[in-house]
C-alpha cells in the first residue's frame, strides 16, 4: 500500500511540473483574474503567430503588448468588485474601469477602446473579429489561466465588438463623475472612494440656481425702484396741479368741464379724490357744498361707495374715510355692518365715520356695538369730539347697555363733560354686576361729588372685593361727610390691610376739624399701629 501511495504522489508531482511554465497558481484568498483568448482568422487560413509579453503582479497576468480591452473579472457582490478594482488600479493599470452589466460588476482594462480595435483590424484585416470563450486550461503561450479565489466571480473573457463596447461605455459608473462631464483635468483629481458624487452635483445645482435667483431678484428690485420713483414724481406733479385746479374752481373761474379729462383715468381720479378730501377739511358753508356738488357731478362718490363695499378691509377703510369727509351717507348700512367686525382697525374706522356722518345721531352706533369697545377706540372717539366740536348727546342713555365697555365709555364721557344730571343713572350703575364697571362708577361718583351715592357705598362695602372696597373709601374721602366718620373709624379698626387703613385715615382727616380731633384721639389709644398710620397721614411733609 505504501508503494501505491508513493507512486500516486510522484505522478501528481510530475504532472504539476509539466504544466508549471504554462500556468500560475493563485491562492484561495487572491482576487480572480478573468481569462481571455483572442482568436483571429487571416484571409490566407494560416494561423497568425505572435508573442505576448506577460507581466505577473500579485496573482494577475495581463498582456501588455497590444492595447486590447481585457476583462479581468466579474462579481455579483459590489464589495468584492471594489476590492479587486483597487488592486488592479494600484498594480496593473490606473485607467481600469468598473461598470455594471448583466447584473454583474465587471473590471476591465480599457485604456482606449477605439485604439484597441484599430490595432486588431490592422493585424487581422477587414474580416469579422471572432470572439471565443476561453477554456479553463490551455497550453498556448498566449493564454492566461485564472484562479478561483473569490467565489462570486465569473471567469469568462470576451473581446467586445464596437456596438457592445459603446453600450458598455454608456453604462459605466466612473468614480468622480460630475454633471459637467468627466473629461475635465480638474475633475480627474477628485476621488470619493469610488462612490457617486450626487451630493456635490446637488450643491453645484443649488449654487447655480441661487446665483441666478439673486441676479433676477436684483434686476426686479432695480426696475421696481425705478418705477416707484417715476410714479412718485408723477403723483407729486398731479397733486400740485389738481390742488391748484380745485382752488380755482372754488374761488376762481374754473368749471366742472375742466375736470373731465382727469376723471377719465382711474389713477388720476384717485389723486383728484385725495386732493378734494384734503381741501374739504378746512372748508365750511357754501364752499363745502360746492365741492360736494363737484364730487358728485364727476361721479367720484360712486368710486368711494364701491370701495366701502369692497371685501378687502383696507379698501373698506379708504372708502369709509372718503365718505365721512365728503359727508356722503349712501353707504351707512355697510358701515354699520363693519361695527362688529373682528378687525379692530376696521371697527374703529367705522365708528369714526358714523360719528362724522351722524349729525344729530352721531353716537347711535353705541346701541349697535356688540364687540368690546377698547380704550384706544374710546380715546380716538373723544379726540374726534374735541377736535371737530361734535354735538354731545346725553351719555347716561348708554349706562344700561348690555356691553360693559360701552357703559364704561359713557361713564368716562359723563365725567369728562361734567354731565351732573346723570347722577341718578350713575347711582344705579354702582350696583352693576361687572366689578370693573362698578369700580369706575364709584370713582366717577366721587369725582363728580355725587353725595346721594354715599349711603349705597356704605351698605355695599362689606360684600365687595378688595379693589371696589378701596375705591369706596377713596370716594368717601373725595366727598367729606361727618355722618361717615363712624364707618371710617370702623374700617380703620377692623381692616388688616394697611392701604385700606391709610385711605380711611385720609378720609377722616378730610372732614376738617372734627376729623383731625378724631385722629388725635385715636393716637392716644394703646394700639401702636394706629399711631404709626395717623402720624403718617398727618405729616404735612409727606402730602
Amino acid at each position: 500500500m505504501m508503494k501505491y501511495a508513493l507512486l500516486i504522489i510522484l505522478s501528481f508531482l510530475t504532472a504539476r511540473a509539466t504544466t508549471a511554465g504554462q500556468s500560475l497558481n493563485i491562492k484561495a484568498d487572491s482576487v480572480a483574474v478573468a481569462e481571455t483568448t483572442f482568436v483571429t482568422e487571416p484571409p490566407s487560413g494560416i494561423p497568425l503567430d505572435y508573442e505576448i509579453n506577460e507581466t505577473a503582479v500579485k496573482g494577475f497576468i495581463t498582456s501588455l503588448k497590444d492595447k486590447y480591452p481585457v476583462q479581468l473579472g466579474a462579481f455579483r457582490v459590489k464589495y468584492n468588485a471594489e476590492a479587486f478594482f483597487k488592486e488592479v488600479t494600484s498594480h496593473i493599470d490606473s485607467n481600469a474601469v468598473m461598470f455594471r452589466e448583466d447584473g454583474l460588476y465587471k473590471i476591465r482594462i480599457s485604456r482606449n477602446p477605439g485604439t484597441a480595435e484599430e490595432v486588431i483590424r490592422e493585424k487581422t484585416g477587414p474580416e469579422k473579429i471572432t470572439v471565443v470563450p476561453a477554456p479553463e486550461t490551455t497550453s498556448g503561450s498566449d493564454t492566461v489561466r485564472s484562479g478561483t479565489g473569490i467565489p462570486d466571480s465569473t471567469t469568462t473573457g470576451i473581446l467586445l465588438s464596437e456596438p457592445a463596447e459603446k453600450k458598455a461605455t454608456a453604462e459605466r459608473i466612473s468614480a468622480g463623475e460630475l454633471i459637467i462631464g468627466n473629461n475635465s483635468p480638474w475633475l480627474k483629481r477628485i476621488t470619493y472612494f469610488g462612490k457617486s458624487l450626487a451630493l456635490i452635483n446637488a450643491l453645484i445645482i443649488t449654487i447655480v440656481v441661487c446665483i441666478i435667483s439673486m441676479i433676477l431678484l436684483l434686476l426686479f428690485i432695480l426696475l421696481n425702484r425705478r418705477r416707484m420713483e417715476r410714479r412718485e414724481k408723477l403723483h407729486q406733479y398731479l397733486m400740485e396741479n389738481y390742488q391748484e385746479l380745485i382752488i380755482n374752481y372754488l374761488f376762481g373761474n374754473a368749471t366742472p368741464d375742466d375736470f373731465r379729462p382727469i376723471a377719465s383715468d382711474t389713477y388720476r381720479r384717485q389723486v383728484l379724490i385725495d386732493q378734494m378730501i384734503d381741501v374739504s377739511i378746512n372748508l365750511k358753508g357754501e364752499e363745502a357744498r360746492k365741492l360736494l356738488g363737484l364730487y358728485k357731478h364727476l361721479g367720484l362718490d360712486r368710486d368711494s361707495i364701491g370701495r366701502a363695499r369692497d371685501h378687502r378691509w383696507h379698501k373698506k377703510i379708504k372708502g369709509f374715510r372718503e365718505l365721512a369727509f365728503m359727508n356722503i351717507k349712501d353707504a351707512n348700512d355697510t358701515i354699520y355692518k363693519a361695527l362688529n367686525s373682528s378687525n379692530e382697525i376696521l371697527r374703529m374706522e367705522a365708528q369714526i365715520a358714523l360719528v362724522r356722518l351722524g349729525d344729530e345721531s352721531a353716537f347711535d352706533f353705541l346701541s349697535h356695538l356688540e364687540r368690546p369697545f377698547s380704550l384706544w377706540e374710546q380715546i380716538s372717539l373723544h379726540e374726534l369730539i374735541v377736535q371737530h366740536n361734535i354735538p354731545l348727546p346725553q351719555f347716561k342713555q348708554w349706562l344700561t347697555s348690555s356691553n360693559p365697555t360701552v357703559v364704561m365709555f359713557a361713564l368716562r364721557m359723563i365725567r369728562e363733560f361734567k354731565q351732573s344730571e346723570a347722577e341718578e343713572a350713575v347711582h344705579d350703575t354702582i350696583m352693576h354686576p361687572d366689578p370693573a364697571v362698578k369700580q369706575l362708577a364709584i370713582q366717577v361718583a366721587g369725582d363728580m361729588n355725587m353725595r346721594t351715592t354715599l349711603d349705597t357705598m356704605k351698605h355695599m362695602y362689606k360684600f365687595q372685593e378688595y379693589n371696589v372696597c378701596l375705591e369706596i373709601i377713596k370716594s368717601m374721602g373725595k366727598m367729606p361727610d361727618l355722618s361717615m366718620l363712624g364707618f371710617l373709624k370702623l374700617v380703620l379698626d377692623k381692616e388688616d390691610d394697611v392701604q385700606l387703613q391709610i385711605e380711611a385715615t385720609k378720609a377722616i382727616e378730610n372732614n376738617g376739624e372734627e376729623g383731625v380731633k378724631a385722629l388725635v384721639k385715636i393716637m392716644k389709644s394703646e394700639y401702636k399701629n394706629y399711631n404709626i398710620i395717623v402720624r403718617h397721614v398727618l405729616d404735612r411733609r409727606i402730602y
